[in-house]
């Protein structure tokens, strides 16, 4: 791996979640050449500090192939476009977006191989332009829910990206576009196809009730800003 050239990368948005963060960046250290980590309180978020004031830092500067990042006071889309950006910057190839309340079980082996098949057909099918268009790819996650404890829900949810740096989320924080071609829009679009060797869990196993209480009224504002956006886009 050079600066020039990062084949994956993944891209973590947390903020006071030094449990959960810990045992996301573990998951995936080994398998990809770069994590970029968003810290920062959220904005809607009723906290006194704007950066986390737990171990979070320490624990990202303790993998080699991290970098920790400093955003306060932004949206949840806000924090992943850094990361798309930053992505951009480093001329990252794929990224995986993973959140701090997940962690992955990777088949190395499998995983990489159906990596290099994607990268190969890209490279084939746009071998005038550079690799062709960015995309999206699906990988399976299962996800437990608060309000549901013994309900787990298994499908597949767009957070492989290639050529992130040409992408954005734009409006909400699911829509996710094309910056060369905005009407190319993922949320409706969907992934081009799912990879394998990969699986994401989600759970809140690991953070206190005083931070799930927060979590749940930030998401509530949240999803009440974006009604009107969800309107345009889904209808």
């Amino acid at each position: 791996m050079t600066k020039e050239n990062i084949r994956l990368a993944a891209g973590i948005v947390s903020f006071d979640d030094e449990k959960g963060l810990r045992r996301c960046l573990k998951s995936i250290h080994d398998h990809v050449d770069l994590m970029i980590v968003i810290d920062g309180k959220f904005r809607y978020f009723e906290d006194d500090h704007d950066l986390s004031i737990d171990n979070s830092r320490e624990v990202v500067e303790s993998f080699s192939n991290s970098v920790y990042c400093c955003w306060p006071n932004l949206t949840e889309i806000e924090k992943r476009n850094k990361y798309l950006e930053f992505a951009g910057e480093k001329n990252v190839e794929f990224l995986l977006v993973i959140d701090s309340d997940e962690f992955a079980v990777i088949d190395g082996v499998e995983f990489l191989h159906n990596l290099e098949k994607l990268r190969n057909l890209k490279m084939t099918n746009g071998c005038h332009d550079g690799g062709g268009n960015t995309d999206v790819y699906g990988i399976k996650i299962f996800e437990k829910h608060i309000e549901k404890p013994n309900y787990i829900r298994e499908r597949y949810i767009e957070r492989l990206f290639y050529k992130p740096g040409k992408l954005r989320y734009q409006s909400i924080h699911c829509n996710l576009v094309d910056v060369d071609s905005p009407s190319r829009n993922f949320t409706t679009g969907k992934y081009s196809s799912e990879i394998h060797g990969i699986t994401l869990y989600n759970d809140d196993d690991l953070r206190t009730s005083n931070y799930l209480e927060r979590s749940i009224q930030y998401q509530s504002r949240l999803l009440e800003g974006e009604l009107a956006a969800r309107k345009k886009i889904f209808n």
